[in-house]
């Protein structure tokens, strides 16, 4: 998932789990990593991804976007 000005809040916490918290002022969301014990910051634009142990790590469009192919 992307988060991008379309997704909403709920769309977030539904993917996350409800691990999230939102900087609006910033534009800087943060998904709680239960497996790492820790916060990780997301800026607007990345996508969110998540790994096989529930962990989520964030990825640059740009990177995301040359690694993969739109299915």
């Amino acid at each position: 998932m992307q988060w991008t000005e379309d997704v909403s809040m709920s769309a977030l916490a539904e993917f996350t789990n409800g691990l999230v918290k939102l900087n609006d002022v910033d534009r800087l969301f943060f998904v709680y990593d239960r497996l790492h014990d820790t916060w990780v910051k997301f800026e607007y634009g990345d996508y969110i991804i998540c790994g096989v142990q529930g962990e989520f790590y964030p990825c640059k469009r740009d990177v995301f976007e040359s690694t993969y192919e739109e299915c």
